[in-house]
């Protein structure tokens, strides 16, 4: 009687074991995706239209981005010197590096005026 016990215990041990490797096996989990919003983007090209907050860049062969911009955004001239908001106008000419959205709307983090454009605010 106690061998068919032992022998029974033993065959649901048996049994079990593929079960517990299974359960208590350390399963890691794949990384996250990268959200939209963490890429770093940077684009060139002409500034088509500006609005409080925002411009419409063409980068070449009518591929338009809309990008925002705000205190926060540094904004320089091609010398290195300090731009500001005023020095986007209309046809000039940018570099923008931040941060695209799923919407595509970039959000600038530094904004470099390349060249000046003959153009209106």
């Amino acid at each position: 009687m106690i061998i068919r016990r032992t022998a029974f215990l033993a065959a649901l041990l048996l049994c079990l074991l593929p079960l517990c490797r299974a359960t208590f096996s350390a399963v890691t989990p794949p990384p996250p995706a990268p959200s939209a919003q963490d890429s770093d983007f940077t684009m060139e090209g002409k500034i088509t239209d500006k609005s409080a907050g925002k411009l419409t860049v063409n980068s070449g062969d009518n591929i338009i981005f809309h990008v925002l911009y705000n205190d926060s955004t540094e904004i320089k001239k091609k010398d290195g010197s300090p731009g500001t908001a005023q020095d986007l106008r209309i046809g000039v000419k940018v570099s923008v590096a931040g941060s695209l959205a799923e919407s595509g709307e970039i959000t600038a983090k530094k904004i470099e005026i390349e060249a000046d454009g003959a153009g209106k605010q």
